[in-house]
């Protein structure tokens, strides 16, 4: 009777001791940075920021649109929040040229690419398009850099989640 009593006791224990607990959302802030499928197996140096797509450009097709994933660090907001990029300098690409707005991509600042820099409510997960143009003055190998931006919306998140970077040929 004893050991029924103990085995009835570990048992009700065990399961008065056991309960769900749901993840949460990081309460602590707003942030935006790129989302990586594959972060887990990955050194922090070697993040390489790539479209979901790979567009091509060339004469007879004469732009092509790359779509970034973004992520959103924190609680879902139930209104709309503005992302922005801007062009940056990446030195590792001394052998590519420098994609120029307006000529080689549409720039990020345009109203046709401003309408999908928005974070839609209740989402943290989102595609930004980067419409990539042909030129036939450019040849080569081009390298289009760009880095999210502090907004009102969103600080910045993890410090190499910040940047985007797109290659492509011009010819």
């Amino acid at each position: 009777m004893k050991r029924l009593f103990i085995v009835i006791f570990v048992f009700c224990l065990g399961i008065a001791s056991c309960h769900y607990e749901r993840p949460e959302f990081y309460a602590e802030g707003d942030y935006i940075q790129f989302y990586y499928s594959n972060l887990i197996n990955k050194d922090t140096n070697d993040r390489r920021t790539s479209p979901l797509n790979y567009p091509y450009i060339n004469s007879t097709r004469l732009r092509d649109t790359a779509w970034f994933r973004l992520q959103a660090v924190g609680m879902p907001s139930k209104k709309d929040r503005q992302i922005r990029f801007e062009p940056c300098i990446n030195k590792a690409d001394s052998n590519y040229v420098a994609a120029v707005p307006g000529v080689n991509y549409v720039a990020f600042d345009d109203p046709e690419i401003q309408k999908y820099m928005i974070m839609p409510a209740d989402s943290v997960y989102m595609n930004i398009p980067v419409v990539i143009l042909y030129d036939a003055a450019t040849r080569g190998s081009v390298a289009l850099n760009f880095q999210l931006v502090p907004t009102v919306d969103f600080e910045l998140g993890e410090l190499t989640l910040r940047k985007g970077r797109y290659l492509f040929s011009n010819y």
